[in-house]
Protein backbone atom coordinates (compact mmCIF):
# COMPACT_ATOMS: atom_id res chain seq x y z
CA UNK A 1 0.00 0.00 0.00
CA UNK A 2 1.39 3.39 -0.80
CA UNK A 3 2.02 5.25 2.40
CA UNK A 4 1.07 8.76 1.38
CA UNK A 5 2.65 11.82 2.94
CA UNK A 6 1.22 13.26 6.15
CA UNK A 7 -0.08 16.38 4.36
CA UNK A 8 -2.21 14.29 2.01
CA UNK A 9 -3.52 12.17 4.87
CA UNK A 10 -4.49 15.33 6.77
CA UNK A 11 -6.46 16.43 3.72
CA UNK A 12 -8.21 13.08 3.24
CA UNK A 13 -8.84 12.11 6.87
CA UNK A 14 -11.78 14.51 7.45
CA UNK A 15 -13.58 13.08 4.41
CA UNK A 16 -12.89 9.54 5.61
CA UNK A 17 -14.18 10.41 9.10
CA UNK A 18 -17.36 11.82 7.60
CA UNK A 19 -17.84 8.70 5.48
CA UNK A 20 -17.21 6.48 8.52
CA UNK A 21 -19.93 8.38 10.41
CA UNK A 22 -22.34 7.67 7.54
CA UNK A 23 -21.35 4.00 7.58
CA UNK A 24 -21.99 3.93 11.35
CA UNK A 25 -25.57 5.00 10.61
CA UNK A 26 -26.23 3.06 7.42
CA UNK A 27 -23.86 0.10 7.67
CA UNK A 28 -20.91 -0.74 5.46
CA UNK A 29 -22.24 -3.77 3.58
CA UNK A 30 -23.54 -2.74 0.19
CA UNK A 31 -22.92 0.93 0.87
CA UNK A 32 -19.15 0.60 0.53
CA UNK A 33 -19.68 -1.17 -2.78
CA UNK A 34 -21.90 1.72 -3.93
CA UNK A 35 -19.28 4.31 -2.91
CA UNK A 36 -16.42 2.48 -4.65
CA UNK A 37 -18.50 1.94 -7.78
CA UNK A 38 -19.30 5.64 -8.00
CA UNK A 39 -15.68 6.65 -7.42
CA UNK A 40 -14.64 4.35 -10.26
CA UNK A 41 -17.40 5.61 -12.52
CA UNK A 42 -16.36 9.22 -11.87
CA UNK A 43 -12.59 8.81 -12.18
CA UNK A 44 -12.16 6.06 -14.78
CA UNK A 45 -12.53 6.80 -18.45
CA UNK A 46 -11.00 3.80 -20.21
CA UNK A 47 -9.87 0.23 -19.73
CA UNK A 48 -6.45 1.24 -18.42
CA UNK A 49 -7.89 3.50 -15.74
CA UNK A 50 -10.39 0.83 -14.67
CA UNK A 51 -7.58 -1.72 -14.51
CA UNK A 52 -5.50 0.67 -12.37
CA UNK A 53 -8.51 1.26 -10.08
CA UNK A 54 -9.03 -2.48 -9.65
CA UNK A 55 -5.31 -2.79 -8.90
CA UNK A 56 -5.72 -0.20 -6.13
CA UNK A 57 -8.62 -2.20 -4.69
CA UNK A 58 -6.52 -5.38 -4.78
CA UNK A 59 -3.61 -3.64 -3.06
CA UNK A 60 -5.96 -2.33 -0.37
CA UNK A 61 -7.38 -5.82 0.12
CA UNK A 62 -3.90 -7.25 0.58
CA UNK A 63 -2.93 -4.50 3.01
CA UNK A 64 -6.07 -5.08 5.07
CA UNK A 65 -5.18 -8.75 5.26
CA UNK A 66 -1.53 -8.10 6.10
CA UNK A 67 -2.11 -5.44 8.76
CA UNK A 68 -5.48 -6.37 10.28
CA UNK A 69 -6.24 -10.06 9.71
CA UNK A 70 -2.84 -11.78 9.72
CA UNK A 71 -1.93 -10.59 13.24
CA UNK A 72 -5.22 -12.02 14.52
CA UNK A 73 -4.53 -15.33 12.78
CA UNK A 74 -1.02 -15.42 14.26
CA UNK A 75 -2.46 -14.88 17.75
CA UNK A 76 -5.01 -17.66 17.29
CA UNK A 77 -2.33 -20.01 15.98
CA UNK A 78 -0.25 -19.35 19.11
CA UNK A 79 -3.30 -19.98 21.30
CA UNK A 80 -4.58 -23.07 19.52
CA UNK A 81 -1.59 -24.51 17.68
CA UNK A 82 -0.89 -24.87 14.00
CA UNK A 83 -3.16 -26.92 11.77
Amino acid sequence: MPYIKKEKRESLDPMIASLNEKFDLLGVTGNLNYVLYNIARYHCANYASYAAFIGELEAAKLEIYRKLIAPYEELKEKENGSI
